[in-house]
């Protein structure tokens, strides 16, 4: 059944245009599915390193996290698409999560313009590592452990605020001018 906004709102679903994407449901599958095989993925502890800004910075790679969590995607039936597409002043890298009852998800990766190929390489490589952790909600490096800041304070839980009539306030007084 189509989630609803509300007890006399129209579902979602007949709310948007035919074709516009998948559906509630076609999404719900999705989700549930990517959260079945999340259990079953493999390690996601950083296996690289490199340097930025003067630090050592670990990381998981891209054959590391393909390689911890492919085998469980596949087998709840969502396949990892990658694509680059062409755009003024550089490209994108586009990643999909696709599951079988025709659920998806989209992640893109902006890229400045670069010159040499290697280094096209290297962004490519990168883009489709962050859209695919940022895909499947995971964090594979000590980013985070790379500053020298104290850790932030957890955020006070979020709580479903009251739905009120929204209040407008009129500007302050200007000065009078001199």
């Amino acid at each position: 059944m189509p989630t609803a906004r509300g007890a006399d709102a129209a579902p979602i679903d007949e709310l948007l245009p035919p074709n516009c994407g998948p559906s509630s449901q076609q999404l719900a599958a999705l989700d549930a599915a990517v959260a079945a095989a999340f259990p079953a993925f493999g390690s996601l502890a950083p296996n690289d390193s490199a340097d930025i800004k003067g630090r050592r910075h670990a990381y998981l790679n891209l054959p590391g996290l393909l390689e911890a969590v492919r085998p469980a995607l596949m087998a709840q039936q969502v396949i990892i698409a990658n694509t680059i597409s062409i755009v003024p002043g550089g490209f994108v890298v586009s990643t999909m999560l696709r599951h079988s009852g025709g659920g998806w998800r989209l992640s893109q990766f902006p890229v400045l313009s670069l010159t040499s190929s290697s280094a096209i390489s290297a962004a490519a490589t990168s883009g489709f590592r962050v859209n695919l952790q940022l895909l499947l909600g995971i964090c594979a490096s000590d980013e985070d452990a790379a500053h020298d800041e104290a850790p932030a304070a957890a955020p006070a839980p979020w709580e479903q605020p009251a739905v009120a009539a929204p209040t407008y306030a009129a500007p302050p007084p200007q000065p009078a001018p001199p």
